[in-house]
């Protein structure tokens, strides 16, 4: 209930998997039902033409009640479920969902048992992923999140501002944890990305430095998703043309700097993902005013698998 409430909305199969494992499914429907009906959860279906739609739900005020009453709660801020107006708005949560737990089976293996309690990785949703850029302080700081002595940073057009990935999965542990934060983007309209980008791109030269991730023992990356794989090429222009923000020595210029979101940001489909296809592209290191050709943006490739990153508890090189 806790999660789900973290991430929105879970379909049957998806509350199933976590909850009770693949070979759970008659008690984990009873369980999810007597949820319902003692007024725990919400949920809904869409119409089909053939046969019956799976149950999709969300948490309800009541179930969050519970939550805050047993000390279970992610968050205390007030929780009002909004308005269903339309099915579509579910498929977003639905469909990231989807995409996650593909990672979380793959890399937690063939053991049984519920998911939930077997993923490699902790998994926050966008109420408990929020990065608010006000909450900034000095704390704790790994190797990683210290600067050589003698860096400048250079904001460049980036825009300091909140961040809500849809989801973070905070892999490794000790002194060895890592992060990976998703946005998943249905819109196909890359001009509607474009304040969120400069935001990511500050946040990755500096913000990330004064918030818990500073303890980690890299820097975080950021995977950008399209639904389809048509609309990723015009989201990674866009990207190559926003992002700005770099970090170098006193007499650096910015053709010798660093550019960290060109570095810690990537680009996928969930189209791809489905398929088992973790190649992924990364913006040109040098902002199109730096490179001979300012016209051509020239994406560079590499494989990200992240099953494989998680299930090894290994540390993405840098």
């Amino acid at each position: 209930m806790a999660l789900l409430y973290d991430v929105n909305f879970l379909s049957t199969s998806q509350l199933v998997l976590l909850g009770w494992g693949e070979r759970g499914e008659r008690a984990g429907q009873a369980r999810l039902k007597r949820l319902h009906d003692g007024g725990y959860m919400d949920r809904f279906r869409p119409l089909s033409e053939r046969g019956s739609a799976e149950w999709n739900y969300r948490l309800s005020s009541p179930g969050w009640s519970a939550l805050r009453r047993r000390g279970m709660a992610p968050s205390e801020r007030t929780y009002v479920p909004a308005a269903l107006t339309s099915i579509s708005y579910t498929e977003h949560d639905l469909q990231l969902a989807a995409l996650v737990l593909r990672v979380a089976r793959e890399a937690a293996g063939p053991r049984g048992g519920g998911l939930i309690d077997r993923m490699p990785f902790t998994l926050m949703g966008p109420r408990s992923g929020r990065i608010d850029s006000a909450a900034r302080g000095e704390g704790e700081r790994s190797p990683a999140a210290q600067p050589p002595r003698g860096t400048r940073l250079h904001p460049e057009g980036s825009r300091r501002g909140y961040l809500e990935p849809d989801a973070t999965l905070i892999g490794g542990s000790g002194e060895n944890r890592w992060a990976v934060l998703i946005e998943y983007d249905r819109t196909e309209r890359p001009h509607k990305q474009i304040d969120r980008l400069r935001r990511y791109d500050d946040w990755l030269l500096e913000g990330w430095r004064e918030s818990p991730f500073a303890r980690h023992s890299i820097p975080p990356s950021v995977i950008f998703l399209t639904a389809r794989e048509q609309p990723l090429r015009r989201l990674i222009e866009t990207a190559d043309q926003t992002f700005s923000a770099w970090q170098g020595n006193d007499h650096a210029g910015p053709r010798e700097g660093t550019h960290p979101a060109r570095q810690r940001v990537v680009f996928t489909s969930r189209e791809r993902v489905l398929a088992g296809d973790w190649r992924m592209q990364r913006t040109p290191s040098l902002p199109p005013a730096l490179r001979e050709d300012p016209g051509i943006c020239s994406a560079r490739s590499l494989v990200y698998e992240l099953p494989s990153l998680f299930a090894t508890d290994g540390r993405p090189a840098g």
